[in-house]
């Protein structure tokens, strides 16, 4: 017999909610900078839809990507564990190594989730393999040209084929086919390849920023550092294929460009939400944005990401839908890996093994979120794990609100004081006045590490 609190509860909830499992949308970005988000405090830049679904769920303003790379963090969403614990470590590393439990997908897919993929996949796993029940349309390498890009079209597609248009349209026309077209419950995976180099933009787009680059970086992004190491990137680059670097040796960044591409892609980001209404399905949907890692955009002198610094690990992230409590911003220390518990938490599906994120619900009913700090990984120190041949030394960083603390595979390590030092600085790991923040920030990490059981605790050297 219910209690009355209990029966107060659901009779809150309209009963057709009650009788379904909630459709799941997972809406991911490629080296999205965390600031490039109007809602995020940006006035420079136009992002109208992501913004509307920001005012209308929770925006996480402190989230971090779990590993900040494309294949690997892929392959975090997928798992539920750190990329050092499943082994798909890198963009050298594609295939999960230690991982051998259901995907996420293929769990919702068991509970009688519809599942779909549209976009970029850039894991050597199949589709299928990893639970997808359908796959109109999606993007094995890691970047493709935007204009007339060669994809691969169904489930079992083994071999790209040529497609007309704008990728970022090929991906959003496709995505909305499966919202007028899925049985639910589904879930629909929708990974675009934007802003991921080589950037083009329509028209349209570009003539919004056209001639206004120098006034329009983000307000917290650090002033332009000439860096020498760019030249060389770009013909790195180029040799590979990839586009041109986008920033100059001076280390302008081409803001004008990757804005453009993001406006593009928050307009067909709009489609998607206006096919979720139209199909009466908003109330019952929940969905979640994330880049898929963050960009660097000539901070420090770089850009890229896989670096341990505030402008790669943090990533713009979201919720919304009908089944949020809207109109929110959180500080809560979230990141990547807590994403599959939250897909699973909404599904009503018990995990098949032990996850290394908590579920966002209580975050997004207007709860608190159970953990106060947040954790990133980098865990492949090799030249082939990174595009450009050039190799990061591995990491773990731990972060809360007012500190981040970084440990090397060498046992350097750092601590940054982010409330007044925001681009990383001073670092206060040797100064005496700290050593009770960096005790207690090695003490997270440490519990951290046992927890998932990381090798890399033997990094420590005391």
């Amino acid at each position: 017999m219910l209690s009355r609190r209990q029966f107060l509860a659901a009779a809150s909830i309209p009963l057709w909610a009650q009788a379904r499992k909630p459709n799941l949308v997972l809406i991911v970005s490629d080296d999205h900078h965390w600031q490039c988000l109007g809602a995020a405090g940006n006035p420079n830049i136009q992002t109208p839809n992501l913004d509307r679904l920001a005012a209308r769920g929770v925006l996480f303003t402190d989230a971090v990507i779990s590993t900040s790379q494309c294949a690997p963090s892929r392959g975090i969403l997928l798992s539920g564990q750190e990329s050092y614990q499943n082994g798909l470590d890198s963009n050298g590393h594609t295939e999960f190594r230690s991982f051998r439990g259901a995907t996420v997908v293929e769990q919702l897919r068991r509970a009688g989730y519809e599942t779909s993929l549209v976009g970029k996949w850039h894991i050597t796993p199949s589709p299928k393999a990893c639970g997808f029940t359908k796959a109109p349309v999606w993007m094995q390498p890691a970047a493709m040209p935007y204009v007339n890009p060669p994809l691969r079209h169904g489930l079992d597609a083994s071999e790209d084929a040529p497609e007309t248009g704008l990728t970022t349209e090929v991906f959003t026309r496709e995505a909305v086919n499966v919202i007028r077209q899925a049985k639910q419950p589904y879930l629909l995976w929708l990974t675009y390849n934007a802003p991921h180099t080589p950037w083009t933009a329509s028209e349209p787009f570009r003539k919004l920023y056209e001639g206004k680059n120098a006034s329009l970086a983000p307000p917290d992004h650090p002033k332009p550092q000439p860096n020498a190491r760019t030249a060389p990137l770009q013909k790195a680059l180029k040799k590979k294929g990839g586009g041109p670097a986008m920033v100059r040796s001076d280390g302008v960044y081409d803001w004008e460009t990757y804005y453009a591409v993001l406006s593009e892609l928050d307009a067909n980001i709009g489609k998607v939400i206006d096919a979720l209404q139209a199909a009466g399905q908003w109330d019952n949907t929940l969905i979640l944005f994330l880049g898929d890692n963050g960009f660097l955009c000539g901070s420090k002198g770089l850009q890229g990401k896989v670096q341990p610094w505030e402008a790669s690990i943090r990533i713009p992230f979201l919720a919304s839908g009908g089944l949020v409590k809207g109109g929110r911003k959180s500080s809560a220390m979230v990141a990547s890996v807590d994403v599959p518990a939250t897909l699973l938490d909404y599904a009503g599906v018990r995990p098949a093994h032990k996850l290394s994120g908590l579920s966002l619900r209580p975050a997004l009913n207007g709860g608190a979120f159970a953990r106060d700090a947040s954790f990133s990984s980098w865990n492949d120190g090799r030249v082939e794990a990174l595009f450009a041949n050039q190799s990061v030394e591995p990491y773990r960083a731990v972060r809360t609100q007012k500190l981040k603390y970084i440990l090397w595979e060498s046992g350097k390590q750092a601590l940054y004081q982010l409330d007044n030092d925001p681009f990383e600085e001073k670092d206060l790991a040797n100064d005496t006045q700290h050593a009770g923040a960096l005790k207690s920030m090695q003490a997270r990490l440490r519990s951290r590490m046992k927890e998932t059981a990381d090798p890399a605790v033997a990094w420590f050297r005391s």
